[in-house]
């Protein structure tokens, strides 16, 4: 085989092999500069994109993208990670490549999903509620308090958190230490505000040590700064 042939047929096998291992981390690393600088974070998001099948990159077609973010606040508290699911986009490619930046044909959406400690969670909780609460318990699909009602010994108290008009709303549905009565005192709810691109607050999931926020982003502002 001769060296031209060979330098041929290497320069196919890069070109079939680059939506593999070339493009991907090329345009994670750009998407990440993005949202870096549109959330005004100090480190780059991590970005994972693909496509399916893999040479559709070649016409700027990418069917999935997963941005993750640590530390990040969320809701005026700070989360242990944050991960976007990016919808399937198309990339200009002449655009881009001229223009140094990331030009789409549409602005990207997706879902974005908050994940807090039981730490994080207490914040959450010493917020909204009226009564003190000393301590936290998440477990699945239901929540415990420990809290300050003003009978000495604080009391234990189970319910369930919902989200309602964009509020997250913890509803008490039983009590230990205290008389029933003051079932209807311990309830309480937090405005869930200020999520980044105007994302809308669309689900909350509480598991076994951990609650999960997710909200709808409808356009992330390529180029453009934040409000």
């Amino acid at each position: 085989m001769s060296k031209k042939t060979l330098f041929v047929l290497l320069i196919v096998l890069l070109i079939v092999l680059a939506p593999y291992t070339i493009l991907p981390p090329m345009m994670g690393s750009l998407v990440g500069r993005i949202l870096q600088d549109q959330l005004g974070l100090q480190k780059t998001p991590q970005v994972e994109v693909e496509s399916s099948p893999g040479l559709m990159m070649y016409a700027g077609s990418f069917s999935k993208a997963l941005v993750s973010v640590e530390g990040f606040e969320l809701a005026g508290m700070k989360t242990d990670r944050i991960v976007m699911y990016l919808d399937p986009f198309n990339v200009n490619t002449i655009e881009s490549a001229t223009g140094g930046g990331l030009s789409t044909e549409k602005p990207l959406s997706g879902v974005l999903r908050g994940e807090f400690s039981e730490e994080n969670t207490l914040r959450l909780a010493q917020l909204g509620a009226g009564v003190p609460v000393q301590e936290i318990q998440l477990e699945d699909d239901e929540v415990v308090l420990k809290m300050a009602v003003g009978l000495g010994s604080p009391a234990t108290v189970r319910g369930r958190l919902f989200l309602q008009d964009g509020s997250l709303i913890f509803e008490p549905r039983q009590i230990e230490g205290a008389p029933q009565q003051l079932l209807a005192v311990v309830g309480f709810a937090y405005p869930v505000s200020g999520l980044p691109f105007g994302a809308e607050i669309s689900g909350v999931d509480v598991r076994e040590d951990r609650l999960i926020l997710s909200a709808r982003i409808q356009k992330i502002p390529l180029g453009e700064p934040i409000g």
